[in-house]
Parts: structure tokens; sequence; C-alpha cells
């Protein structure tokens, strides 16, 4: 295999094809290539592929299933059977990742609904004690008052201590979502690696 590439642009303009065409097919595991910094790099001997890519598109349509491409690249020997193997596998480990990383955060999320909405509830409850004044008449409505009153000061301190959950609740949730996308940009890497440094 030669270690000669080109730009991404240059190889596009060479086939008279789009630059977000080729990257698709660069994402995707079709074309081989590499990255420094944010520019792609296709390797030469990929020409071959390149042309048998947009001949398939032609014949079967723009939105011909990648799937049915590789097999058609195998078929061409353009391609191998264990570099698809390592796609597939990284793709589906990629594809869990993903899954448990939305399960995660729909979970946070859903954590956080439920504390707003009794955060506002105590909110609510608030304003009613502010409202209450101890009547100057009746003893047993004087003690139902302090009572409430003594309620609500509880609720005011449960509510500071959900605020305060709540606040953590967001930051973990900003640290995972953090953490997801350095261990999407590692596994990105890592699939290349592991297809091309043979």
């Amino acid at each position: 295999m030669s270690e000669e590439t080109m730009v991404i642009s240059e190889v596009a303009r060479k086939f008279n094809i789009e630059n977000h065409q080729l990257r698709d097919w660069c994402e995707v595991g079709l074309v081989r290539h590499k990255r420094i910094g944010r520019i792609r790099y296709i390797f030469t001997d990929e020409d071959k592929k390149i042309e048998k890519i947009i001949e398939l598109k032609e014949k079967f349509g723009k939105h011909a299933p990648n799937e049915m491409i590789r097999e058609e690249l195998i078929k061409a020997n353009l391609m191998s059977e264990e570099q698809t193997k390592i796609i597939n596998k990284d793709l589906e480990e990629e594809d869990t990742n993903e899954n448990s990383f939305k399960e995660a955060f729909l979970l946070l999320a859903k954590k956080i609904e439920e504390m707003d909405k009794k955060i506002e509830e105590m909110d609510k409850k608030m304003e009613k004690k502010e409202q209450l004044t101890l009547p100057s008449e009746n003893l047993a409505e004087k003690k139902d008052v302090i009572e409430i009153k003594e309620q609500m000061n509880k609720l005011e301190q449960d509510n500071q201590r959900l605020k305060e959950v709540n606040d953590q609740l967001l930051e973990k949730l900003d640290s995972i979502h953090s953490a997801m996308t350095e261990i999407q940009k590692e596994q990105g890497k890592s699939i290349w690696k592991r297809m091309f440094t043979k």
C-alpha cells in the first residue's frame, strides 16, 4: 500500500466530485485516508476505488447504501473483507457508546426536569408562606400558622438542597458531554490507526 497522499480537495477536483461526498466516503470507511489537524489526506492508491465508487453511485443512485457499495468494492478486489470487519466493528462500538451516552443524557435530563418541578413547587409554597400572617384573635389558628411556618422553613431548606443537587447534575452532564466528545474523537483516531498501521 502506498503511503503517498493528496489533499482531499485536490482529489475531489481530480474526480470532478464535491468535497463533502469524498469526506462522507472517508467517514464511513469506504476510502482510506488520514487526518493531520483538520485536513484530510487521501492515499493515492485509492484512485481506482474512488473511480469504482463513482461508477457504483451512478449505477445504483447517489443514495445507494454504503454496505452495498462495500460489497461491490470487495467483489472488485478494491477493498479487503478484513478492512470491512474492522470498520464495522468500530462503527458498532461507536453506536453502542453513543447509545449509552444518549441514555445517560436522557436519564439526567429527566432527573433535572423532576428537580425543576420540585423547585417550582417549593417556590410556590414559599410565596404562600410569605403571605401568611399571625392572627391575633385565635390561639388555635396561631398554632396552625406556626406549624405551617415550620413546615415551610423545612421545605425551604429542602428546596435549597434540591437546587444544589440540580446544579451538581448539570455540572455532571457537562462533564459527561465533554468526556463523550473526547472519547468519540479518540475512537475516530483509533479506527484508522488499527486499519492502516499494519
